[in-house]
């Protein structure tokens, strides 16, 4: 799916269907906001808390063409950083993005 599909359409569906959804299974208050600017602005909002991240199109296209799951990686490990309590046990997507 990664190599089909334009950079942009690539990171909204990484961030609005898979890490939305696994974030909103955790915690429904999450929210996944991705704004173009100059760069991809990614925003995660949960209640009054907001982690966000910045996205460059080189980046992105480049993270898509390395792997399936080299953007999904790369989200999770900043928002890991910036403080995201990141479960295990919820299926096979975090796993498949964090450990393989």
């Amino acid at each position: 799916m990664s190599k089909n599909l334009k950079a942009e359409e690539f990171l909204l569906h990484v961030g609005g269907n898979c890490v939305e959804r696994q974030l909103k299974e955790w915690d429904d208050n999450f929210e996944v906001n991705i704004m173009k600017f100059k760069d991809y602005v990614f925003v995660v909002k949960n209640g009054e808390k907001y982690y966000e991240m910045t996205l460059s199109e080189e980046d992105v296209e480049s993270l898509k063409n390395r792997s399936p799951y080299a953007l999904d990686r790369e989200i999770w490990m900043e928002l890991k950083g910036q403080g995201v309590a990141v479960f295990d046990g919820y299926g096979d997507y975090l796993e498949r993005v964090l450990y393989v």
